[in-house]
């Protein structure tokens, strides 16, 4: 495009403004984090000893089982306004009243943690902790029932109390061994290590705010304590999935 300025009686062309390098990228920054979150993990994928690219069908498939889901979810409660995404970081572009980075982020974060996964159960002796009754589980399932019963009246906090009454009856139904195996409590610590930092930074900027009448207000740092309980049924499920659908696929070779 081109530029003029009224000069002494002439129009003389100028060059376009330069656009800020911070203003460019800061409407970038939700998705900026999403790829920074995916790109060491789908890398290091062709690692000789993890070769987590061997699992892609599987992985695949879990990732687009629980995404629709959540990304169903998510949609539903945006439009209804438990939550939103500051446009400041998200940019303005919606899909189903999502940013691109929030969907990128439900393919990130998944695919990062099935990677991690895999990397604890190359790297680490399995070890079994405790024989994990069914039983238990479907009774902590229906303790997160009574839960979200209980604190129905916030929207997101019934929601993330629900999501994880479904995840514990999943896991009760498909692998309740997986419970009690060493593998899975050092997976899960260090997806809430990854949690922490990265939705740390996603509600610290913030990418995201919360409607005050749809959650209990307890917050850890900058994030609100639903997160929690909504990171552990989504990344559970998706491990549920995952380990269900291994089965299914021969994994790939080169």
């Amino acid at each position: 495009m081109a530029y003029l300025r009224h000069r002494r009686g002439q129009f003389v062309l100028l060059p376009p403004p330069a656009i800020e390098p911070e203003f460019f990228l800061k409407k970038h920054v939700y998705s900026l984090i999403a790829l920074a979150v995916f790109a060491g993990p789908f890398g290091l994928s062709f690692d000789t000893k993890v070769h987590f690219w061997t699992h892609w069908p599987a992985a695949g498939l879990a990732l687009a089982v629980t995404g629709v889901l959540y990304l169903f979810w998510d949609s539903l409660v945006v439009r209804r306004g438990d939550w939103g995404f500051n446009p400041v970081f998200t940019g303005t572009f919606r899909i189903f009243h999502l940013p691109i980075g929030e969907i990128l982020f439900f393919i990130a974060v998944p695919y990062a943690c099935l990677f991690l996964f895999e990397v604890v159960r190359a790297w680490f002796p399995l070890v079994e902790f405790w024989t994990v009754n069914p039983t238990s589980l479907f009774a902590g399932s229906l303790v997160f029932v009574a839960a979200a019963w209980i604190f129905r009246r916030f929207g997101y906090t019934l929601l993330a109390f629900g999501s994880v009454a479904i995840f514990l009856a999943t896991l009760a139904l498909t692998n309740p061994a997986l419970a009690g195996l060493s593998s899975f409590w050092i997976w899960f610590g260090l997806c809430f290590a990854a949690f922490l930092i990265v939705n740390g930074l996603y509600t610290a900027l913030p990418t995201i705010w919360y409607n005050p009448k749809a959650i209990m207000g307890l917050r850890l740092g900058s994030i609100p304590l639903e997160d929690f309980f909504y990171n552990l049924s989504y990344l559970g499920l998706t491990l549920c999935f995952y380990l269900l659908f291994e089965g299914w696929f021969t994994p790939l070779t080169a």
